[in-house]
């Protein structure tokens, strides 16, 4: 086979390198470290990045989720599973989102006007739950997302034979450790021959099965992801993961180059022999004809299937231009970012494989997770013309053949006195795929939730960054709302507003190369959000009302509370548990508030008080002027409906000193 894909790569040497997702936030296989480094780099994936960076899982109240809690399994369907005391944020199907990410070596740039010297695409992908009653798919090919409740990599197993997977599975589980792919999906890797048509430059690749890749040449494991799928797109063998948007230097990838549209899963079949579960014999041997359609339906026991999603071709188009050796903001000083629509759960957009699951009030709800791949290599050499042939056999008579690249090559440079230069080249590097995911989060249904948004557009604001100053957060970054400004039409669209956060976001010791501490406000370690109206970009409230008239016209024509209906999330109906004491699986009914101030009650407070009553309880204690004894998530969030054309600023009162200034933002209402 051919050279018919990506394996792109960059030209940095012997360091990690970087690709950070920041809203949604990306793990960077953290869960919940104290630390500014993560604990473990292996964990669920293979990200090449910094050990520092990352984001936290959320946690769903005041406080860090408890290891050994894993929750009433009982009780809700929603439930069973579940990491409790965490938060996965929540999106309405159909629903606008802004993706915002950083790359380190660069990017866009259209090839012959403005071109940077490299090559590369951005992958962005999701996947989710598996509908197991679905007898079509593979076994291999199940997900079951885990969020995971310790930083340990999840073990897998040495049998092939799905109820050992699905014994290993639960083994798992019981010991806390999270999972993506799952543990027959990696024991298929290690039995599954690697395509050994590829370019691997003078690499020594050390085994014969995927798991054992030019980036990956000891075939080492991360989580339980097979390195050969992770480092070349669009992979030749069924995949898990649906594919969102390529964004690409040469927008001829597209379609003339590699035809991504044409080799996406999401609408075209790929094939490979798998186990027929309804048939007993040597099921070990379908391995061994993965592409071999002929040997695999003589074999007894194997099958000839052809898999994809169902669902449409993923979006390909220009990448944004980054500059290389930078985290930062793309050319227009803004962070490098694509907009999307979440897919429809009920209009063949969630993939046909994907388990939802409805509520008693008739909602939808689908588990899933994003990446993000970033592919990079040099633009020295055709990618698209470098294949086995090319590969540097040192063993070869009578001479070897010249790969175009070569590990740390000493050059000629045409001075007698000089033996040459040499040239930094880790050639496993020099074409190289970078990777951020998610934590879990869910997709709902407007259906269930409220007839009032069925036809209108929702946006969704949500907070990314963490807790601490620049240099203690990077390559993570500071707080803020994303997006910064929000434009919505009046008649027409919503925005959606909610956040989450962690409770040991301490970035304490160890620091690799950065500085510890968590500069801001508040408890230590604590990430706490809210919204508050603001004249423009002031550093001060305005009050939410006066006595005296003028003071009370100016007031209200700036403030947002004003100006926007508000719709709540209201009580579970299953358990009978109030928003507030499962705001994460309950159900997702909302109601207009009709009660003056409510709303901003409970945006102002992060959802501490629900309503005005539990402002006079005694029993409860009052809000910390901080935050400190705040949700860290405000789950589910609020529906915000604009009453009035403008625009409305907000800020969140407590992240708002000098480390941390400027976590504002703001609605046009056109």
């Amino acid at each position: 086979m051919g050279l018919l894909l990506f394996m792109l790569g960059c030209f940095m040497v012997q360091v990690s390198s970087d690709c950070y997702m920041h809203t949604p936030r990306g793990s960077n296989n953290r869960l919940n470290e104290k630390s500014a480094n993560r604990n473990n780099g292996n964990r669920m994936f293979d990200s090449q990045n910094n050990n520092r960076g990352g984001y936290n899982v959320g946690d769903l109240d005041n406080a860090a989720f408890a290891e050994g809690d894993t929750g009433n399994v009982a009780t809700n369907p929603f439930t069973k599973g579940i990491d409790k005391g965490q938060y996965s944020m929540m999106f309405f199907e159909g629903s606008h989102f802004t993706v915002e990410w950083t790359n380190q070596h660069g990017c866009g740039g259209k090839e012959g006007t403005d071109p940077n010297k490299l090559n590369c695409n951005l992958v962005l992908q999701f996947a989710c739950n598996t509908d197991v009653t679905k007898t079509d798919l593979p076994k291999q090919l199940h997900l079951d997302l885990k969020a995971g409740r310790n930083t340990n990599t999840p073990d897998t197993t040495n049998t092939n034979n799905p109820t050992a997977w699905a014994a290993q599975a639960t083994t798992n589980d019981n010991n806390g450790r999270g999972r993506h792919e799952n543990e027959g999906w990696y024991y298929q890797c290690t039995k599954m021959q690697r395509n050994k048509g590829l370019f691997l430059a003078d690499q020594n690749v050390k085994g014969n099965s995927a798991q054992y890749t030019r980036q990956n040449p000891n075939g080492n494991r991360r989580g339980l992801e097979c390195p050969e799928e992770r480092d070349y797109y669009p992979y030749w063998n069924p995949s898990q993961w649906m594919d969102i948007a390529m964004l690409t230097d040469n927008v001829e990838d597209c379609t003339k180059r590699f035809d991504i549209k044409g080799k996406s899963q999401n609408n075209n079949n790929v094939c490979a022999c798998y186990e027929d579960v309804g048939t007993a014999g040597n099921t070990e041997m379908c391995y061994n004809y993965v592409h071999n359609e002929t040997k695999c339906v003589a074999e007894t026991g194997c099958k000839w299937y052809c898999f994809n999603h169902g669902i449409p071709a993923p979006r390909c188009e220009q990448a944004p231009w980054t500059r290389a050796n930078s985290l930062g903001n793309g050319r227009d000083g803004q962070p490098t970012r694509v907009n999307i629509t979440f897919p429809m759960l009920v209009a063949n957009q969630i993939g046909k494989y994907t388990d939802i699951k409805t509520n008693a009030g008739g909602q939808k709800m689908a588990k899933c997770v994003m990446r993000i791949r970033y592919n990079i290599s040099t633009d020295d050499y055709d990618v698209a013309k470098v294949d086995y042939k090319l590969n540097y056999n040192r063993n070869a008579k009578p001479e070897p053949i010249v790969s175009p690249v070569t590990q740390n090559p000493t050059v000629d440079i045409g001075l007698a006195s000089l033996q040459g230069l040499r040239l930094a080249i880790n050639t496993n590097q020099f074409g190289r795929t970078f990777q951020d995911r998610t934590h879990t989060w869910y997709l709902m249904s407007k259906t269930g939730a409220n007839a009032a948004l069925a036809n209108k557009e929702i946006y969704n604001v949500i907070v990314r960054g963490k807790r601490g100053n620049i240099v203690q957060t990077f390559p993570a970054v500071e707080y803020d709302f994303a997006p910064k400004i929000q434009t919505v039409k009046l008649a027409t669209d919503l925005v959606h507003v909610q956040w989450t956060g962690s409770n040991t976001h301490n970035n304490g010791n160890p620091a690799g190369d950065g500085q510890a501490g968590d500069a801001g406000e508040g408890t230590t370690g604590t990430d706490r959000h809210n919204i508050v109206p603001i004249n423009q970009i002031d550093n001060y409230i305005l009050p939410f009302g006066a006595t005296k008239a003028a003071y009370k016209t100016k007031f209200a024509k700036a403030n947002l509370y004003e100006h926007f209906d508000c719709w709540e999330p209201t009580t579970d109906p299953v358990t009978g548990e109030g928003a507030a004491a499962n705001m994460n699986y309950a159900s997702n009914t909302f109601t207009k508030i009709t009660e003056a101030g409510k709303c901003a009650l409970k945006m102002s407070s992060s959802g501490y008080y629900q309503n005005f009553n539990e402002l006079k309880d005694t029993s409860k204690a009052k809000l910390s002027v901080l935050l400190n004894n705040a949700p860290a998530s405000f789950a589910k969030g609020m529906i915000l409906q604009p009453k009035t054309a403008g625009e409305y600023a907000f800020m969140c009162s407590r992240n708002n000193n000098f480390s941390n200034r400027s976590q504002k933002g703001s609605f046009i209402v056109e």
